[in-house]
């Protein structure tokens, strides 16, 4: 039902627009209009205008379901434009036929005559126009609802990828983190309440962040300090955090988890102890946090699948234009994160 009244809309809209061409058309070349014009103008973009205008529309719906846009754009614009014109003009010889043999008696020899074959000419130059932007019209609509459909698919990987990510911290540091607690336990009790403290502290803000997407420097930076504190207690100097954030930028907001995700990283791909430690710095410059680290690769490669990275470049594309730029030298790793 709904499909017939939006049918019905369109016919008004593409028959009252012909109406008023053809008006304009009147008064140019008459300098005026008469209400005899006018009801007869009326009455002939109604009695051709309707029945083509829904013939049109039905088999346009119909070449659709053949052929769609998506499949192959070039064969729907053929076929559609030619199957249009070709239907339009049988349809329109046959309401010609009513009107003129049958209703005003006129022979059939008129109807095709060279004085009536300028209403042909205007006919056929009338559909060309309709159908070329009924088809441009389909064919914006098909690009519109396939960029739709690729974005929400694309959004919803991301949220799935998202999900993952937020659904753990690193397996690995979970598992070293309870190895070191229950060495910690026998050692020193204090210590061992202070780190399970941090450990709480960690999951509760992955719990938090869940569900966000993005979050404060300010929170960020806490959480990234409280990670960092539990993996100090581990490799006690074999990691330095050197930190140089102005208040002014704690405010600003960057992907929630998102320097989680990157001290994860950089811890798991370098080789470092006390004597020769991973040094982590954070500041921001030029509207961007930058966040680098030294690069003492490990003995044994860690195979790395890059999840986290590209997750991250695509979460912000979703959020701005700005882009991440990630830097690699033979002594540096760097993440430059636009601030939001």
């Amino acid at each position: 039902m709904n499909n017939i009244y939006k049918d019905i809309r369109a016919a008004c809209t593409i028959v009252l627009s012909i109406f008023l061409v053809t008006l304009l058309i009147q008064i140019s070349i008459h300098g005026g209009l008469s209400w005899e014009i006018l009801k007869e103008q009326l009455f002939y973009n109604a009695y051709y205008g309707f029945p083509l205008t829904f013939a049109m529309i039905w088999v346009f719906d119909f070449i659709n379901k053949l052929v769609s846009w998506d499949e192959n754009p070039r064969l729907r614009a053929v076929i559609g434009i030619l199957g249009t014109i070709v239907m339009t003009m049988v349809i329109l010889i046959v309401l010609d036929l009513i009107l003129w043999a049958g209703i005003k008696g006129k022979g059939l020899d008129y109807l095709f005559s060279k004085a009536h074959s300028p209403f042909y000419i205007i006919g056929f130059a009338i559909t060309l126009f309709v159908t070329s932007i009924m088809h441009a019209i389909g064919f914006f609509k098909e690009v519109q609802l396939q960029k739709e459909i690729s974005n929400t698919l694309r959004q919803q990987k991301l949220s799935s990828e998202l999900n993952a990510l937020r659904a753990h911290v690193d397996p690995h540091f979970l598992f070293n983190s309870f190895n070191v607690l229950s060495g910690l336990i026998d050692e020193d009790k204090d210590k061992a309440q202070t780190f399970l403290s941090g450990l709480s502290s960690i999951y509760r803000y992955v719990l938090e962040q869940r569900n966000e997407q993005t979050c404060t420097l300010e929170e960020e930076l806490g959480f990234a300090k409280r990670y960092l504190e539990l993996q100090f207690m581990r490799f006690e100097n074999g990691i330095q955090l050197q930190s140089n954030i102005n208040s002014d930028n704690l405010e600003r907001k960057i992907p929630s988890l998102t320097l989680q995700l990157l001290l994860e990283n950089a811890i798991k791909h370098n080789a470092f102890d006390a004597e020769d430690p991973l040094i982590i710095k954070l500041y921001v410059e030029n509207d961007m946090l930058i966040i680098t680290n030294n690069i003492r690769n490990k003995t044994e490669l860690v195979k790395s699948n890059q999840v986290g990275l590209e997750n991250i470049k695509d979460r912000y594309s979703i959020l701005t234009e700005k882009k991440v730029d990630v830097i690699k030298n033979n002594s540096e790793f760097i993440v430059k994160l636009p601030l939001l």
